[in-house]
């Protein structure tokens, strides 16, 4: 379609469209946006049963971590007007990670390149910013809400009279993966390097980003909810970062994966363990315990495997930084952007495999 002024509004030349009232602008990331109609990633009509158990994780789902907008546009500006629900306060990530989007541009998804992100003043919580101008060709654009912040409204800005496309769609079923602060992106520079999202791009798949930092212990309110999204083609379980430092891993592993079980009898759902982490070398109780942990994972998979579920896996997050896994990280804990790179790249492999077993499993 061709856009003009219309009831978004414009600026000059420029036309601000809600990504949210525009049916060309493919909204991802949000399960539950249709119905609630806010950039959540959890809904609405849960709050309550949250807050008996996790009210923390209520407020981190505000947070709009894998939340996407994609389209196809000839416009020569590309623009966003944002508003955030709070100023970015974290040292350890980069404003525009917390408050900022990121963008991306080419001809399709097999040719996506980083075009630039949306930076702003960090005594505001409204700003624009100018993604790119002079470029006259039809290209398709992907960006990427932020990682640690909660996003308000959010207006894109194209040229009147350009040319507004809907893009192709994504292979079908999406892939759900619930985990810890690491999951949710900490602490990659910009939206578009956290791993979820570097495996969005490379699998051409929504992924249901639901990381929370400081949290994620295996919640049953929470497997309850994640069991209930549909089209789903894959949930991963990444939460022993912190449910196996308390010891809820142990008690939640087997009860969350049947609980999605119970809702999904064929999907896959891989364990993945966490990352090494510095600590796990310089303290050798440490070390030990993790391998313990490590082990318990294991087994847990082992044991319902051999109760004739084919479509459980574990993935082992150790070894996905390598014999350099010190210097992929910001303290050594959060990925940097070598890290979640690194952690894509072995997670593609894993995904892709676990994905081709399904497809024969089914036959």
């Amino acid at each position: 379609m061709i856009i003009h002024d219309d009831k978004t509004g414009s600026s000059g030349e420029m036309v601000w469209i809600e990504p949210r009232t525009c049916e060309a602008m493919r909204i991802y990331g949000f399960n539950w946006l249709k119905t609630d109609g806010v950039y959540r990633r959890l809904p609405l009509a849960s709050v309550s049963e949250i807050n008996r158990s996790c009210p923390i994780i209520n407020s981190l789902a505000e947070k709009t971590s894998g939340g996407q907008t994609h389209f196809r546009t000839n416009s020569k500006k590309l623009l966003i007007r944002a508003q955030m629900k709070e100023k970015p306060s974290m040292s350890g990530m980069t404003a525009v990670a917390q408050g900022g989007f990121d963008c991306y541009a080419g001809n399709d998804y097999d040719h996506l390149l980083f075009y630039n992100t949306a930076r702003f003043e960090l005594d505001k919580t409204e700003y624009e910013f100018t993604l790119f101008e002079n470029e006259p060709s039809m290209k398709l654009i992907v960006i990427n809400f932020p990682l640690y912040g909660g996003i308000e409204k959010v207006l894109i800005g194209l040229e009147e009279g350009a040319v507004l496309e809907a893009p192709e769609p994504l292979d079908p079923g999406r892939i759900v993966i619930y985990g810890t602060s690491i999951t949710q992106g900490g602490c990659a520079s910009r939206p578009g390097l956290s791993f979820t999202n570097i495996l969005s791009r490379r699998l051409k798949s929504e992924f249901l980003n639901f990381g929370f930092s400081g949290n994620a212990f295996g919640e049953i309110e929470i497997a309850r909810i994640l069991a209930k999204i549909e089209n789903v083609k894959m949930y991963i379980l990444d939460y022993e970062a912190n449910g196996g430092t308390n010891g809820k891993l142990a008690l939640t592993l087997e009860p969350f994966i049947k609980t999605i079980r119970e809702a999904h009898p064929l999907v896959p759902i891989a364990v993945l363990s966490r990352i090494k982490y510095l600590f796990d070398d310089l303290h050798e109780e440490m070390g030990i315990r993790r391998q313990g942990i490590r082990q318990f994972q294991i087994d847990t998979v082992t044991k319902l495997r051999n109760q004739n579920d084919a479509n459980l896996h574990f993935i082992d997050g150790s070894a996905l930084l390598g014999d350099d896994y010190s210097e992929f990280t910001v303290d050594g804990i959060h990925p940097n952007d070598l890290g979640f790179m690194k952690i894509a790249d072995g997670l593609e492999c894993a995904i892709t495999r676990i994905l081709d077993d399904s497809r024969g499993n089914e036959k």
